[in-house]
């Protein structure tokens, strides 16, 4: 916990060294600094990615060491051209060209955030395997995550590298480079006073709401540990018996359950998609042993015309009634999707068919059921809301993660899909971290990485509510986003065309009277 709430106040000021150098070198300098300030970023926070490449492909170490640094190359190129368009910005800030005097405080001004706005528009727009965003790190702190229901994580990622800005612009000023735009740092502190205002008013009105909401209980089971080491893991042969017995414990200890949940894949055995019933009670296959909750898990489904397969969701009633309800949407490239032309080189898991369907799964509450990796896209988790799912429920396997930081990671982006869609979500993983997060992105409970096979007995219980109401995200989508590219378009225009219209005629009546005189 300590080393994320470090993490979100680093987010602050790690932008500021940065943006002190890049108006003072070229635009060869700027490029290489950016692109070298991506990949130590990717490298760090993506400390976790060759392990997980080498035990899910099978690859040499050495050759999972290589693909990642050339993938943190590749995603830095974004850094590289973000640090562009701030020493092209900025080399135009503050000229004295002959310009009217409003043109120059308006090119003063949108120079200034003209380095937040840019980031957010390569954060949300970048193609990268991992979607990520700075405003995730402030997950911790959720009087501020309240602005991402204003515009997703990309507001308070926005703040983060205007303060950055703000610093950058007090040090010039301090070295008598710059002059200090007193303007635009009193609009920033502001604009940072009204959201915190914002997000107090919204955390006491979404508890008071979700106080008068219906209730619904879900017991998330997880019950399996993370991978470690080079090597592909083999499979867990007890796995589906742990989930059978600690479902029936769950059942037995909550007494009510509404809704038993499974993480992603973890029933061991493909299924038909078209499946209708449950296996027999002396079937090896058999889903329900011991519980009569319905159950939400993850699958393996296969079309049984093409079979082809897909990443699913199913909803296994009371009755033994069986539902295909979700097949994962957005695959991960090279464990779940990867071109045709270079398929040898694919895995043997890779290859799965995309799903289409966003309709909430008919639970005994409208469900919205995503899985995994699809926690990291607010404008998917949009999309099934929109469809009228009340409860958010993310299933994922987070354990080819290993002991790393990435279940942390995830469980940001879960909180801040929590705060966009105004909803609660329960997120069960197979070996942490689970957790039930409030409409207010506060993390009501949670639970701890699985490390050892003797530690992977572990459920949640967690009191839901079910809302109903319509966010500002779900009105606004990524106009925010779009507000940015505004910026960033209008900013170049007016830091770098000498249009006539935007000169004052003021130094060429000066002129004249001069030569008069002479």
């Amino acid at each position: 916990m300590l080393s994320s709430r470090l993490a979100a106040l680093f987010a602050w000021v790690a932008f500021f060294p940065l943006l002190v150098h890049l108006p003072k070198v070229t635009l060869v300098r700027a490029a290489f600094l950016g692109w070298l300030a991506g990949v130590v970023t990717t490298l760090g926070a993506c400390a976790w990615f060759p392990g997980l490449l080498a035990r899910f492909s099978g690859l040499h170490p050495l050759v999972c060491v290589l693909v990642v640094f050339a993938i943190a190359a590749w995603q830095a190129a974004g850094w590289a051209a973000w640090a562009v368009l701030v020493r092209v910005a900025s080399g135009a800030a503050g000229s004295s060209d002959g310009s009217h005097p409003g043109i120059r405080r308006l090119r003063a001004a949108l120079t200034f955030v003209l380095p937040a706005a840019a980031f957010v528009v390569f954060e949300r727009w970048l193609p990268v395997i991992f979607p990520s965003s700075v405003g995730i790190t402030q997950y911790r702190f959720p009087v501020l995550a309240q602005s991402a229901e204003l515009g997703g994580p990309y507001v308070p990622a926005f703040l983060c590298l205007l303060f950055s800005t703000v610093l950058a612009r007090a040090f010039a000023a301090a070295r008598g480079s710059r002059g200090l735009p007193g303007g635009a740092i009193s609009g920033f502190f502001a604009l940072l006073v009204v959201l915190l205002v914002f997000g107090l008013v919204r955390l006491r009105g979404i508890d008071r709401e979700r106080g008068a909401a219906p209730r619904f209980r879900v017991a998330a089971v997880q019950a399996g540990v993370v991978k470690t080491g080079w090597n592909t893991p083999p499979d867990d042969p007890q796995r589906l018996g742990r989930y059978q017995r600690l479902s029936a414990e769950a059942e037995r200890d909550a007494r009510a359950v509404d809704l038993l949940v499974w993480p992603e894949k973890a029933y061991p055995f493909p299924l038909r998609s078209d499946a209708r019933h449950d296996y027999r009670p002396d079937d090896k296959h058999r889903i329900r042993r011991g519980f009569r909750s319905p159950l939400l898990f993850g699958a393996t489904a296969v079309d049984p015309i093409s079979r082809r397969l897909s990443n699913s969701g199913f909803l296994l009633l009371p009755d033994g009634g069986l539902r295909d309800v979700y097949d994962k949407v957005r695959l991960i490239f090279y464990s779940e999707r990867f071109p045709s032309w270079l398929s040898w080189l694919a895995s043997p898991r890779t290859g799965y068919l995309p799903g289409s369907k966003f309709d909430p799964a008919p639970a005994a509450a409208p469900l919205a059921v995503f899985i995994c990796f699809e926690a990291t896209f607010p404008d998917h988790v949009r999309a099934l809301v929109a469809r009228g799912g009340r409860l958010l429920v993310n299933l994922s396997d987070d354990s080819w993660f290993g002991e790393s930081a990435e279940p942390e990671q995830h469980l940001a982006h879960a909180v801040f899909r929590a705060i966009e869609s105004r909803r609660d979500l329960v997120r069960a993983t197979g070996s942490g971290v689970s957790a039930h997060v409030s409409a207010a992105g506060e993390i009501l409970g949670r639970t701890r990485l699985n490390r050892y096979a003797s530690e992977a007995d572990v459920v949640l219980v967690a009191d839901a509510r079910l809302l109903d109401r319509r966010s500002f995200y779900a009105a606004l989508g990524d106009a925010f986003c779009w507000l940015c590219v505004a910026f960033v378009v209008t900013g170049l225009v007016v830091t770098r065309c000498r249009l006539p219209i935007l000169r004052s005629s003021r130094p060429d009546r000066e002129r004249e009277t001069t030569d008069g005189h002479r």
